[in-house]
């Protein structure tokens, strides 16, 4: 009786483990925030349920929290909110008057779904569709998850920038966007997630903090460690660092890829750095001093 018991108790555990979960309490995600001479980031969080068409939703806030480099002006604001529900381990999410597939993770290789465009301010065709390439299983924060790997259906203009995963969504932004050329400013990719059962999950190669927004925070003090400026520039951007170390400091500049363009050793506490060669777009500048390390956000213009 008592290996009766025990067993069921197991095989329901198994079930509870491997049952899916879409935006449990405390779910909150955070996306990089794409914009040309703007930082910062998205963030989306369950805020509360509500019935729509019938379906117990779990309504998403959706918020931007960024700082204009030109303007020099902060904006955190409420920008919408997403109507979204689980059910067979579909989640769906609400366009056009009714519901859409948002991930099915019923899905296997060569599947396909119908995905829905913004249903606002909308230049591009309503509807597109996604095709799973490939499926997996990963290991996140001691849990295996089912992954997608997706791609844009023929003549669909919709698409995810990234895998789909169980739980967190796509490691692109949350929703389908558009696969055009045009550079279209809002959220970009998955900094973080987080709910209070799962814990956080951090993604490698990005900010330390998942709302940390790039040279703003030291900016913001009035004991600014280091500096550069200006910001845009053109030909010629001037670095000011507090402490080198032992008499040095490394000055470094990356392009967004991550790739290292320029590594300067320099003993000076004021040190300017020749960006002709450089292609117009946004930057990163790395000064490694005494105090740490500190990534300032350049902008060529």
């Amino acid at each position: 009786m008592k290996k009766s018991i025990f067993l069921c108790l197991f095989l329901l555990q198994g079930l509870i483990t491997n049952a899916q979960v879409w935006a449990p309490l405390g779910a909150t995600w955070y996306y990089d925030w794409v914009e040309m001479a703007v930082d910062g980031y998205a963030k989306i969080r369950y805020v509360n349920d509500s019935v729509v068409g019938g379906k117990l939703c779990k309504i998403l806030q959706v918020e931007q929290h960024t700082y204009n480099w030109t303007t020099q002006t902060f904006t955190h604001a409420i920008i919408g909110h997403e109507y979204t529900y689980l059910e067979n381990n579909i989640v769906y999410y609400h366009r056009y008057g009714q519901f859409y597939t948002l991930y099915d993770f019923n899905s296997g290789t060569g599947s396909s779904w119908i995905v829905a465009g913004w249903d606002q301010n909308n230049p591009f065709d309503s509807l597109g569709s996604i095709v799973v390439d490939s499926t997996g299983t990963t290991i996140i924060n001691s849990l295996p998850l089912k992954y997608l790997k997706v791609s844009p259906g023929p003549n669909s203009e919709w698409e995810y920038m990234d895998m789909i995963i169980e739980r967190i969504g796509s490691l692109g932004y949350m929703f389908p966007g558009p696969n055009c050329v045009v550079d279209i400013p809002g959220p970009g990719e998955l900094r973080c997630y987080y709910d209070d059962s799962f814990g956080l999950y951090r993604r490698a190669g990005f900010p330390p903090n998942c709302d940390f927004i790039i040279g703003v925070n030291d900016v913001s003090k009035e004991n600014n460690r280091h500096k550069i400026y200006p910001v845009p520039a053109s030909t010629v951007i001037t670095a000011e660092i507090n402490k080198p170390i032992n008499g040095k400091t490394v000055i470094q500049v990356s392009d967004i890829s991550g790739n290292l363009l320029k590594n300067i050793e320099t003993v000076e506490s004021k040190l300017e750095i020749n960006i002709n060669d450089l292609r117009t777009g946004i930057y990163f500048v790395k000064i490694i001093s005494e105090d740490g390390v500190k990534t300032l956000k350049m902008i060529k213009n």
